[in-house]
Order: C-alpha cells, then structure tokens, then sequence
C-alpha cells in the first residue's frame, strides 16, 4: 500500500539549490557566449538574425556548396603517409629493379587506367610508363578477401578478369555496395596515405588483378619531380645573364618556369615586337631569322637547352630577331613580371658580388628540454590529471595539475604503439625539435618531456579559451573583421617558423586556440619540420591541402600561405572552398582550381585568397622576393594595426568566459578512455 511521500531531507534539499546554482551558473556562460559571438557572426542588420550561408542555386560552384545543416560539424583529423627520404636515390634503385614491361592487353588495361585516374594526370609519358610497368600481378581465388574495411592499406588494385563485391557495416548495419569487374580500380587513395579501407572487397569467382604499392608509386614521383628540377636548372645555369643566381633562386626559377607547345610554322616571337618572356628550348629546334630589307636572313637553329629572349628579363624589349618552329618543339618560358616578383630585378643580381652565402635561416636545433627558456621542472608523478581537452588519432591532451603548486597545463599524451605501427617516429621526434626552437607569443610553449612504456608525453602551456573550430561552427561565419584578427596572428607565427625554415602543414581551425585573453595560440606541431628544400612526405588535413602535396611534387613553406587562403575563406564563408565526403573528390576540386566566392565577402579578402591558393607555389603570395611581408602589405591588411596586436591592446572579437585555473567548460567533454594501452619496447626514444 501507498503512502504519502516523505518530505525531502536537508541535505537533498541542499544538493538540489547546488544543482539549481550550478545550473543557472551555465545558463549565464551560455548567454555570455552567445553575446560574444554575435560580434562576430554577420547579421542582419533589418532583423537582427543571423544570415544564412548562400545556397548552390545562387552561387553556382562545381561541388556541393554545404548547408548550415549539412557542412562538417566534426573535427577534421591530419592524414600522414611515411616520411619520405630527402635523397631519392636509393629509393629509384629500389623502384627501378621491380619495373617489368607491359605488353598487349595489360598494357592496353594499365595505360587506361592510369590516364583516366586523378593521381596519374599530371605526369609525364615516361613518368606513367614507370608506373604501368611497376604494377605486379595477383591472383586472388574465389571466396578470398582482398581488403578488408577498416584495415590499413597500401595497394591500388585494377581488375584483369573476374568478379568483385564490396561490402561493409554502416551504423552498425551490414551491407552490400556492388560489385566490380574486369577494367575496374579500386583503393585509389591508397597510393596517397595510410587510411583505413572503406570497404571489404571479396572476390565472387577466380580473379586476375593487377597492384601498385604507395612506395614504389611515391618513388616513382619524386624520382621524375626531381630529375625535371635537375634538368631545369641545368639549362638555367647556360643563360649568361642568371649567372650569379643561387643554388636556391635556381630552384625557385626552374619550378616557376612554364611549358608550352609549339607546332611547326609556329612564330614564337616575331621581329619588332615588344616582348616581356624568356623562352628555353626542351625539345624540337627553333629557327632564328632577321629581315634585311625586303629579304629574310637566317641567324642561327637553336636546339634542345638554348635559349632567347632573355633580354626581355631585363627591360622591355622590342625583339630583334623572329623565332620559329621548325618542328614539334616544346619551350620552357618566363615573363619579367613573375621574374621580378620571385627574384627581384634581374640587374641587382648582375650587380651583385658573385658567390655569397645560400644558407639556412635556421638557428641550431634544441633538442633538449631542459635547456629551453620555458623549461618547468616538473616531475610526471607530480601531476595531477583532471580531465580531457581533446583527443587525436594517436592519443589525448589532457589538463593536469601540479600537485605542490596549483599550477595547470595541457598534458599531450601520444600512444607509442600507434606511432610505430604508421611509421611516424620522425614525426613527433620533430613536433618535439621544432616546439623547442619556437618563441612567440602566438604559439604554445612546451615546458617539459617525459615517456613511458606506453606513451611519449608533452608539458604544454594552457590555453583554455577553446578552439577556434568550436567558436567558428557555432556563429556560422566571422565578419571580415574578426577573421583579420585570427589570421593576422598566424601571419606572425608563420613569420616567425619560416624564418627558421621550419614549415607547419597543418593548419585549421581545430589547430587554433585561444586564451584567456582572447588572442590565438597556434598549436599541434606534430606535422612540422625544418625543411631548407623540399619535404616529399604527404601530410596534412584533406580540406588544406596544397596541390604540390597531392600531385607528390615536392614542398615547402608556401603550403602553409596555401593553407592561410583556406582558413580565411574558411572563417569568412563558413565552409572550405572545396567541399566533399569523399577525399578523392575533394583533392580532384582542388587541382581543378576552380575557386567560387560568397558575394558578402569583399574584392580586397577574394584577391588575397586568390593570390595565396595560386596553384604555382613558386608564384604564391608569401613566397616571393618580399617574403610575407607581401601578405602584411595586402590590402585587406591595409589599416590593420599590427603593433596593437603584439602589444595585445585590440580588443579580441571572442572573449572566453574563464572562472579559475581549471575551468575546461570552454572544450568540448570527451568519455574518458577505458582501453587497455599496450607496452611499446621496441621504440624508446631520447625524449
């Protein structure tokens, strides 16, 4: 039988007004929060309501423009293949001893698809040559499992005969994707990373397949990409006038230079004619003929590694002679315009002393911890853990406590096993060299170093504003004038990496935070590295990609000016300029270059976006003779007050609501992990 409910006890009575408190404490945050990103987020200045991201149908773009409801609310992980070796001789060797020739209809089957396929487009004949003749065969029989979904992967497959399904559990639910038969590929991306199989693909009878591995494929490129570099710096060196250039300016010229195809009759520049290009012959003959009256005098026949027209880099030039094809000829060429922007002007280099230094900007490598100027000298047993911050794909930051003073930090735990497992040792080894020797107040200090047998550990300087990612998702887009503020801070932590010839890669929103005060902390170094060249390791987050990195032609600092011209965009629209589910489809957007602007953003933001995912990285903003003091002086800068924002007087568009030490309410909350770790003796590194 039922009775009348018992009054509540005193001390529920309690618990419930600490609850309510509690309650109406989050209640105030979330309004504060919410105040402070209307200043950010564009409205509507009639009703006051936030202006909804443009629709496809009014700006037209060559891939699904995302919705509020359908744009990617989840944090984008870093991909990352193996690091590549700087020197590529050794690979070649490797990749060369498995080439075997093609013939008939495997020929016939390889050669289409590798014309037909995004990966394969923009090499050379030779180049996919070398790639025909390295896929190797296998047979698969019935009922056997070729890939299964989830597992890492490193084959491109194409089907010679027989029959394939693909299968794989979505929402827990399996299911049938459909089948692939002879002439079909599969595992494309495969060739790019390690990432995890998207399906389970089976054979239904006998099967014929052919293979190509992601080293030998990697191999292959940087092999070509390299001896081009070469070749073209080779002719570069015969022009009289570039003699005094560096090592390097060689380098940035010969990436820099343009092909062009000409047939016979062909008149590449014609007598009298003002003309601002320099032409180097690569193949064919070129005839060189001047009028004398009313008849025509033959010059000279200019053949592979010749050149004309240099005087054009100097001044504007009226040509003195006519040239023209005598046959098929392909020319390399450079305008004046480029030449100054990259270089400066071609009579300062004449002038200048020959010889002279060509070396590193970068100061020597810290390795040690305890010798950096923000050491802390505390103990790992000292520390209390509180709770998680954020995680990653190979572990977690965590805020902790010292246990004597009070004092909290961020706690970047990576997983051992993970890192050795996708051969990424030389990646965080670097994170930890590149932290050491960077000193600004827009990046995230590293105060100490520990390791176990399971995990390898980061001290980190505390910053609990929250991420950038996280503001930026909720108010839709920032005004311009918000999005100044960010990326101008990055500006100055890229001024300060790539004076030391240390390049970030990984730049987005879910790498920025910010502090208490409001101002951004540039952080997750785990891709970075001193590069005085050209790194070949493909890395980075799919959406901020450069072309250079997909295409495996080499890099430098210029991805990250690359990168700055998606965050602006990302900030200033509310989605990347190329959108997609699937990252082969969002890298082919990418190399397509077709950029499509929101009206609401300006010309001035557009011109800088522009000139910043110019796809010729030698040609990038940033990466020219005026360095990124060209971005600094860009007009959508123009104003800007760059001396208030080191001095950190400009009132920061978000002001995070922070009460104490320990006040993580701005991060996300993560399940704390329950998983067993495993021992990792094999990898003890001097950490």
């Amino acid at each position: 039988m039922g009775g009348a409910a018992s009054a509540p006890s005193e001390a529920q009575n309690n618990e419930l007004a600490r609850l309510k408190s509690e309650l109406a404490a989050k209640d105030a945050k979330i309004g504060e929060l919410e105040s402070k990103l209307k200043q950010v987020a564009p409205s509507d200045t009639a009703s006051g309501k936030s202006v909804p991201v443009e629709t496809e149908s009014r700006f037209p773009r060559p891939q699904q423009t995302p919705s509020e409801d359908t744009k990617p609310k989840a944090r984008r992980g870093e991909i990352s293949a193996e690091v590549m070796a700087e020197n590529a001789a050794a690979e070649t060797s490797k990749y060369k001893e498995k080439l075997v020739k093609k013939t008939g209809d495997n020929f016939s089957l390889l050669s289409k698809v590798v014309q037909d396929s995004l990966l394969f487009k923009k090499m050379n004949s030779e180049e996919k040559q070398d790639c025909i003749d390295a896929f190797f065969e296998v047979v698969i029989p019935a009922g056997k499992t070729v890939i299964k979904q989830g597992e890492a992967g490193d084959n491109f497959y194409v089907v010679q005969s027989g029959n394939l399904t693909f299968s794989g559990t979505v929402g827990g639910n399996t299911m049938e994707f459909g089948d692939s038969g002879a002439g079909k590929a599969f595992g494309e991306l495969a060739l790019m990373y390690n990432t995890p199989r998207a399906a389970t693909v089976t054979a239904k009878e006998n099967c014929v397949l052919w293979a190509l591995d992601r080293p030998t494929y990697r191999a292959i490129s940087q092999h070509f990409k390299q001896e081009k570099k070469v070749r073209y710096m080779g002719f570069l060196k015969q022009v009289t006038e570039l003699k005094n250039l560096k090592p390097s300016e060689l380098g940035q010229l010969a990436e820099a230079l343009e092909e062009e195809k000409f047939e016979k009759g062909d008149i590449i520049i014609r007598e009298g004619e003002v003309g601002d290009h320099f032409y180097i012959i690569e193949s064919g003959e070129v005839a060189v003929t001047k009028k004398d009256g009313d008849s025509t005098t033959d010059i000279a026949t200019l053949v592979s590694g010749k050149y004309f027209g240099e005087k054009a880099l100097l001044s504007e030039d009226r040509r003195q002679a006519t040239c023209t094809a005598t046959c098929d000829t392909g020319c390399l060429s450079m305008d004046r315009t480029n030449f100054v922007e990259m270089l400066g002007h071609l009579q300062d280099l004449i002038d200048r002393p020959v010889g002279g230094a060509d070396a590193a900007k970068a100061g020597a490598e810290v390795t040690d911890s305890s010798k950096s100027q923000y050491y802390v000298d505390v103990l790992y047993k000292d520390l209390d853990i509180m709770r998680t911050l954020g995680c990653g794909a190979f572990g977690r930051v965590k805020l902790v406590k010292h246990k004597t003073t009070g004092k909290t930090y961020a706690l970047k735990c990576l997983v051992k096993q993970d890192i050795v497992q996708n051969n990424l040792q030389e990646h965080v080894m670097n994170e930890r060299n590149v932290m050491l020797a960077l000193d600004h107040q827009f990046i995230l200090k590293l105060h100490n170093t520990y390791k176990d047998t399971h995990y390898l550990y980061f001290l980190l300087e505390l910053a609990l504003g929250g991420e950038l990612f996280t503001f930026l998702r909720k108010a839709g887009r920032f005004n311009e004038k918000a999005s100044r503020f960010y990326a101008s801070a990055v500006v100055l932590a890229f001024q300060v990496m790539h004076n030391k010839n240390i390049i970030y890669r990984d730049l987005k929103p879910e790498n920025l935070i910010l502090d208490s005060n409001g101002y951004l902390k540039v952080v997750d170094f785990g891709l970075a590295k001193y590069c005085t060249d050209k790194s070949w390791t493909l890395c980075g987050t799919p959406d901020y990609l450069a072309p250079e990195i997909i295409l495996s032609k080499g890099h430098n600092k210029a991805v990250d000016y690359w990168a700055l011209g998606v965050l602006i965009y990302e900030m200033s629209a509310g989605f990347v300029p190329f959108y997609s589910d699937d990252p082969m489809e969002v890298y082919q957007l990418i190399l397509g270059g077709d950029l499509k602007f929101p009206s609401h953003m300006s010309r001035s933001v557009v011109d800088l976006i522009q000139k910043l995912m110019n796809a010729n990285q030698s040609k990038r903003l940033g990466n020219m003779k005026g360095g990124i003091k060209d971005i600094i002086k860009h007009k959508w800068f123009s104003g800007y007050d760059w001396d208030g924002l080191l001095a950190r007087s400009l009132t920061p568009p978000i002001e995070p609501v922070i009460r104490n030490p320990e006040d993580a309410s701005n991060f996300d909350e993560y399940p704390e992990e329950d998983e067993t770790v495993p021992d990792c003796k094999e990898w003890d590194p001097d950490f």
